[in-house]
């Protein structure tokens, strides 16, 4: 895949103001349903940020689908044997593309379900946030695996390696740090303008990173096409 030789930076920053105003707008939304007490219960299943149903949670979705196929489209511009290897971005497509799957069937939730009756698994409070141990773990194994490549890469690209973990940061900040906090903290009282706020930050956190994380994907894909168009 070649981008268009017309599209350039300016335009990928043009995309991401265009993403980060659709993610504050549907924090507003949610707030301001809020606000008026829900008044209609189809509204409140679009636009609930704490409901797997809602139109942010299959744009998320669709975010962590569309990075996951730049990373295998970046792999095919790779070299098999020098770093960062087309191998380590087969990793992150498949990574990406699981966590949009994740997204849009709550797989997370139905892991919690399942080990729930497992007395020895690690919990926070009433139960939740089993899937984070069992996440972590599976993300410190992957770690092991790519981290050779990112200081490659890092060392080869590294306003966009910066971008990307940025990102990638930001997104583990919302989905995991506030998902904690909301466990430990907030989850007896799901009403309370506390839990309501924790919410909406806690999603535009998640879309938020996953949309500087496609600006550098971008950006990196845009890269490896200029460099090919130069040789």
């Amino acid at each position: 895949m070649r981008m268009h030789s017309d599209f350039n930076v300016r335009d990928l920053n043009k995309l991401l103001l265009g993403m980060v105003f659709i993610e504050l707008l549907f924090v507003v939304v949610y707030v301001l349903n809020v606000l008026w007490g829900s008044p209609s219960w189809v509204i409140t299943k679009l636009v609930d940020l704490d409901d797997e149903g809602s139109i942010a949670t299959w744009f998320s979705s669709m975010q962590l689908f569309v990075v996951g196929l730049l990373f295998f489209l970046k792999s095919r511009h790779a070299n098999a044997i020098e770093l960062p290897s087309a191998t380590f971005f087969c990793i992150l497509g498949l990574g990406f593309i699981f966590l949009s799957i994740d997204e849009a069937a709550a797989i997370h939730e139905k892991i919690n379900a399942v080990l729930k009756q497992t007395a020895f698994m690690p919990r926070f409070k009433g139960d939740h946030g089993i899937w984070i141990y069992v996440y972590v773990l599976f993300a410190g194994v992957l770690l092991s695996l790519v981290l050779r490549n990112f200081f490659a890469l890092w060392k080869r690209s590294r306003q966009i390696a910066f971008i990307m973990a940025t990102g990638l940061l930001t997104f583990v900040t919302g989905a995991v740090l506030l998902e904690i906090i909301s466990y430990q903290f907030l989850r007896n009282d799901i009403t309370s303008w506390y839990y309501v706020m924790e919410v909406a930050l806690e999603e535009f956190l998640e879309m938020l990173g996953i949309s500087i994380v496609l600006y550098g994907a971008l950006l990196l894909l845009m890269e490896a096409n200029a460099i090919e168009g130069n040789e």
